[in-house]
């Protein structure tokens, strides 16, 4: 089927992109390993999503900025939501399996099998390189100039941002399947990056 996929899509576009909010069997279905098939994820910190705009399940419109002495209620709120629980393993584990901070090493290893599939992972930490080193893997023109500045903000360091040392521990803890996650694929990434989470990335290498 992936074969049957590839040959009719190919005819319409260089390069098909998806989101899943939530579990899909089809991601662990899908023949990765197809030759004629190049597949990409871009990893991120899992604190700076929580935080980050469009927030699931209808938070967005409640919270749209970071946590402050109004909104605190909803952040507790939010980080207790089914929709915000460990969001990036729940999209790629095997089998719906995510419990909070409940969360099995069986279940992170399923997202850990199938990230192991795909051709290239990016760390969003780094993107900017990540996409450059994409486009000299696949002998493609991107560059950072289009999109440099443009789509990335500099923020204050993630427990600042927070403002809440116990909000920031909760969600560290409840996610923490979510965040080995991503630092195991940072070891994996396209462009090794090294941010310690500083704002800006200034020490990578890259691995091809």
């Amino acid at each position: 089927e992936t074969k049957e996929w590839v040959t009719f899509w190919r005819q319409y576009y260089h390069f098909v992109s998806g989101e899943y909010p939530d579990w899909d069997k089809t991601l662990h279905q899908t023949n990765w390993e197809y030759e004629n098939l190049v597949s990409m994820i871009v990893m991120r910190n899992p604190l700076e999503r929580f935080l980050a705009g469009g927030k699931c399940g209808g938070f967005q419109t409640k919270i749209p900025g970071d946590p402050s002495n109004e909104t605190q209620d909803t952040y507790w709120e939010y980080a207790n939501s089914e929709c915000a629980d460990n969001y990036a393993l729940r999209v790629l584990t095997r089998e719906p399996c995510v419990q909070g901070a409940n969360t099995t090493s069986e279940c992170l290893q399923g997202a850990k099998d199938l990230l192991n599939r795909f051709t290239f992972i990016l760390d969003q930490s780094c993107l900017n390189e990540s996409v450059e080193a994409l486009g000299n893997a696949l002998h493609l023109n991107f560059t950072k100039d289009g999109f440099e500045g443009r789509l990335h903000k500099t923020h204050p360091s993630l427990i600042d941002r927070f403002g809440n040392d116990t909000l920031y521990e909760y969600v560290q803890t409840r996610f923490r399947r979510d965040i080995e996650l991503y630092e195991w694929s940072k070891n994996r990434s396209i462009v090794v990056c090294n941010c310690s989470n500083a704002p800006l990335c200034v020490d990578w290498h890259v691995v091809l």
